[in-house]
């Protein structure tokens, strides 16, 4: 069966096709339109395939899932809050002309630089999860002034700090970074603050940080963010590594 909705936003309106049916959903979808599949669990031999997105009733298709869809499916990217100063949104993959002009990317900066990457980090990050670093806009001037947000915790290299983190638990990570021109002007704390705020309430009441111990600064934001130290770990010469907890 084929059902559609209507969702109007940003001044235009699109269509989504809903369907149970493989065939009904890849002509939709060739025909340029966002669907989503709906799922039969009782049904073994049912091919959703070309619905990246699955409900198992149509009373789960809300406002907010259609607009997801249909801004996956147009890369149009997804608002995510807003502060005093900043709007912080997804990036887009228009994005990345302007970031080439910032020459201080900070950690995976070429992800952002380079429009292709930019593309796949979009896709496969955000089009997955849900969650990502996200760009920190001007309100006013629309200019990125840099980027935050919550990725998985990936800490091969910092194996010992496992131990400090709670059992059964997916640990995310909260990252940051303000472009130099903007520094020291309290952008890095409004909008950590913000993202903390959003991640408690839509993902996960729980977020860890990483930094060296001699990076005062960072320490004093995590800290005065809420954050509590919970390992530190020393190897060799260099300063120690710690890892700091937030939990809502």
């Amino acid at each position: 069966m084929i059902w559609e909705r209507e969702i109007t936003f940003e001044g235009k309106n699109f269509r989504v096709t809903i369907s149970d049916e493989y065939e009904a959903l890849r002509s939709a979808l060739a025909e340029g339109r966002a669907v989503i599949g709906l799922w039969d669990r009782n049904r073994a031999d049912q091919c959703l395939s070309p619905a990246s997105y699955l409900v198992e009733s149509l009373a789960d298709i809300t406002p907010e899932l259609l607009e997801r869809v249909v801004r996956r499916k147009e890369g149009i990217p997804w608002h995510i809050t807003d502060t005093r100063r900043l709007q912080i949104r997804e990036f887009a993959a228009a994005d990345a002309d302007e970031m080439l002009r910032e020459p201080d990317g900070g950690r995976d900066g070429a992800v952002f630089c380079s429009r292709l990457s930019l593309e796949d980090y979009i896709r496969n990050q955000y089009g997955f999860y849900e969650y990502g670093i996200w760009a920190l806009c001007d309100r006013d001037s629309k200019i990125i002034v840099g980027k935050a947000g919550i990725f998985n915790l990936d800490i091969s290299a910092d194996e010992e700090l496992y131990t400090f983190i709670k059992k059964n638990d997916t640990p995310l990570e909260l990252g940051y970074h303000i472009f130099t021109p903007y520094r020291r002007q309290g952008y890095a704390k409004e909008a950590c603050q913000a993202i903390l705020t959003y991640t408690a309430s839509s993902i996960t009441d729980r977020i860890y940080a990483r930094v060296q111990e001699e990076n005062r600064a960072s320490v004093r934001l995590l800290e005065s963010l809420g954050f509590q130290l919970t390992g530190r770990i020393r190897s060799g010469s260099a300063s120690p590594r710690c890892l700091y907890e937030w939990n809502c």
